[in-house]
């Protein structure tokens, strides 16, 4: 996946396992472990809504379910 795309989690985001490149990634709730995980690996994490204030259109953004 390429790293413009935007990741929307409908859901909880867990710190399990790893993160690789710079990735913005937006989460109903997310757990400190992941917080920390994406953005030491230079990431951003974002609430669902300021995902929606940022991009009201919803371009770039995939969402895993």
């Amino acid at each position: 996946m390429p790293e413009d795309v935007v990741v929307l989690v409908p859901g909880k985001l867990l710190g399990s396992g790893l993160v690789s490149g710079k990735r913005t990634v937006a989460a109903y709730s997310v757990s400190s472990g992941a917080r920390v995980k994406i953005e030491e690996a230079g990431g951003r994490v974002l609430s669902i809504r300021e995902l929606m204030n940022e991009n009201p259109k919803g371009t770039g953004v995939h969402i895993l379910g």
